[in-house]
C-alpha cells in the first residue's frame, strides 16, 4: 500500500496487454516522422474520471462492476491495438523508429481508499499523480525500455472510476491522444466500426535525421518550476471577451483561447519584471497549433503522430503591454502562420520544421535562454475527450497530473461546464507567488476550485 498525501493506493493486479491479431511481417519496422523524431520521450499523462451513479456506495456489488469493466476495458484495448499497432511496440535505441513487436501495452489495476468526490472537492496535485504509474511521469530516465502507453485504471469505493492514460510524445500529440481514446472506447461499446488511423509517418516516408536532436539541445526554461490550476467560466470568457473587443475596434469575435492566453502572458510577463525589476530581457509566446487542416490536401482527422506547430509573437522589455493588443498580435501572427502553411505537403512542411529548429536553436545559443523569457501555451480545447465513453457514460472530468515538466508553460483544456476553459500554468516559485494573486487574472479565474459544483449543473 503506498500513500500520497491523504490518498491511498493499492495496486492489484497488472498486466501487459498484447494485440489480439499479431502485427504483419511487412509492418514490423515504423519510422517515425521528423516531428516526431524531435520531440521528447515524455510520457504525455491524461486522466478520465467517471462516476458510478448506478450503484449505490459500498455495495458487494462494486467489485463485480468493477471486474467487469476491467475485463472490457482489456478485451477491447487488446483489439484497438491490432489498428494502433505501433503503440504495442518498442522505441528502437536510434530514437527515430519503433519495433512494432506486439509487446504490449502495460495495464496496471489500483484501488483508491477514498470516494471520487473527495478527490475532486479540491484537487491537489498529489491526488492526481495517484492516478498514474507513481515511476512515470516527470522522469525521462524511466522510459527506456518501458511500453509506449502505459494506463492505471482506479476504482474508487464508492465505485467511481479513473482512467489515467501515459502516452508517449514520441508516437503522440494531444489530437492522436484523444482519437485513440475515443477508438477504443467505441470498440468496448461495440456500436460501431473503428475506421483505421492514418499514420502520418507512414505517408511522408520519414527516415532517421542524421543531426542531433535539436530540440534536446535547447535548454528552455527545464528549471525548477510550479503548476497550479485555474479556471475560466464561460460568462467571464465572454465578459473578457467583451472589454478587448471595447478596446479595440478592429478585433472581431476574439476566441477563447485567444483571450485566455494573452490573459495568461501578461500576467506571467508582469510576475516576472515584478520579480527581476533590475533584469530588461525580451518575452516571446509561442502559441502550439494543430497543422492537420492546414495541409495540401488536408490530412484526416484521425492522423496518428505529431502534427502541431508553433506561431509566436514578442514583446520588449520597453512596450506597453494591453489585452487586446496581444490578442491582436496572436491573431496577426497566426493569420500569416496559417498563410504561409496553405499551400504546404506534408513532407515540404517536416523540412520546414527542420529549419525552423535549428533557428530556435541558434537564437538561443546567440542570446543565451537565461536572457529571454520564452512562454509556450498549448490549447487542447476542442479536443473531443469528453466524449469518451466506454460503456457507462462519459467522463464527469477530465484532467492532466499537473506535472511541472517545463517551467513557462500554459497547457489549455476544456473544463467540464460548457464553453469553460481550465489552465494549468507552469512558473518558477518567485513568479508563480506574484502570478497566483494577480487581482486582473483573479477577476477572471478561480484559483483550482471544486470540480464538485460544475457536476450539479
Amino acid at each position: 500500500m503506498g500513500e500520497l498525501g491523504t490518498i491511498q493506493v493499492k495496486i492489484i493486479s497488472r498486466e501487459v496487454i498484447k494485440p489480439s491479431s499479431p502485427t504483419p511481417p511487412h509492418l514490423r519496422i515504423y519510422n517515425l516522422s521528423l516531428l516526431d523524431q524531435f520531440t521528447s520521450p515524455n510520457y504525455v499523462p491524461r486522466v478520465l474520471f467517471y462516476s458510478n451513479n448506478d450503484i449505490v456506495c459500498d455495495s458487494p456489488l462494486i467489485c463485480t462492476t468493477a471486474n467487469n469493466k476491467s475485463h472490457q476495458l482489456q478485451k477491447s484495448l487488446s483489439e484497438i491495438l491490432t489498428l494502433y499497432y505501433p503503440f504495442a511496440g518498442i522505441l528502437k535505441d536510434d530514437g527515430a523508429s519503433i519495433d512494432c513487436n506486439d509487446e504490449g501495452v502495460e495495464f496496471l489495476e489500483a484501488q483508491i481508499d477514498s470516494q471520487l468526490f473527495d478527490i475532486l472537492k479540491q484537487p491537489t496535485f498529489e491526488a492526481l499523480r495517484s492516478m498514474f504509474p507513481s515511476d512515470l511521469l516527470g522522469n525521462n530516465s524511466s522510459y527506456k525500455g518501458r511500453s509506449l502507453v502505459v494506463i492505471q485504471v482506479s476504482h474508487f469505493t464508492c465505485g467511481g472510476m479513473a482512467i489515467g492514460v501515459c502516452m508517449s510524445h514520441k508516437i503522440a500529440d494531444g489530437s492522436t491522444m484523444a482519437n485513440f481514446l475515443n477508438d477504443w472506447a467505441t470498440t468496448a461499446r461495440r456500436n460501431e466500426i473503428v475506421p483505421s488511423p492514418h499514420f502520418i509517418s507512414l505517408s511522408s516516408g520519414s527516415s532517421p535525421i542524421d543531426d542531433p536532436l535539436i530540440v534536446g539541445e535547447i535548454k528552455m526554461g527545464r528549471v525548477s518550476s510550479v503548476t497550479k490550476r485555474f479556471v475560466f467560466d464561460a460568462s467571464k470568457l465572454a465578459e473578457l471577451k467583451a472589454i478587448i473587443t471595447c478596446e479595440s475596434a478592429e478585433i472581431e469575435n476574439p476566441t477563447r483561447v485567444e483571450v485566455v492566453t494573452a490573459l495568461l502572458y501578461k500576467c506571467a510577463m508582469a510576475a516576472s519584471k515584478a520579480n527581476s525589476p533590475s533584469t530588461s530581457r525580451p518575452s516571446i509566446l509561442s502559441q502550439v497549433a494543430n497543422m492537420r487542416p492546414k495541409m495540401v490536401p488536408p490530412l484526416p482527422e484521425n492522423s496518428v503522430g505529431n502534427f502541431a506547430w508553433h506561431f509566436d509573437i514578442s514583446v520588449t522589455d520597453e512596450e506597453e503591454v494591453n489585452l487586446h493588443g496581444l490578442v491582436g498580435q496572436l491573431r496577426e501572427s497566426r493569420t500569416k502562420f496559417y498563410k504561409y502553411a496553405e499551400n504546404v505537403t506534408v513532407n515540404e512542411w517536416l523540412l520546414v520544421v527542420r529549419e525552423f529548429f535549428k533557428e530556435v536553436k541558434e537564437l538561443f545559443e546567440r542570446k543565451g535562454a537565461n536572457n529571454v523569457d520564452f512562454y509556450i501555451s498549448n490549447s487542447m480545447c476542442r479536443f473531443p475527450f469528453y466524449k469518451v465513453d466506454f460503456g457507462w457514460g462519459k467522463p464527469i472530468w477530465v484532467s492532466t497530473d499537473g506535472v511541472n515538466v517545463s517551467k513557462n508553460l500554459f497547457s489549455l483544456m476544456d473544463s467540464n461546464r460548457e464553453g469553460g476553459i481550465e489552465a494549468w500554468v507552469s512558473l518558477g516559485e518567485m513568479e508563480m507567488r506574484l502570478f497566483e494573486r494577480d487581482e486582473e487574472l483573479l477577476s477572471f479565474a478561480q484559483f483550482n476550485p471544486s470540480v464538485r459544483p460544475y457536476l450539479l449543473q
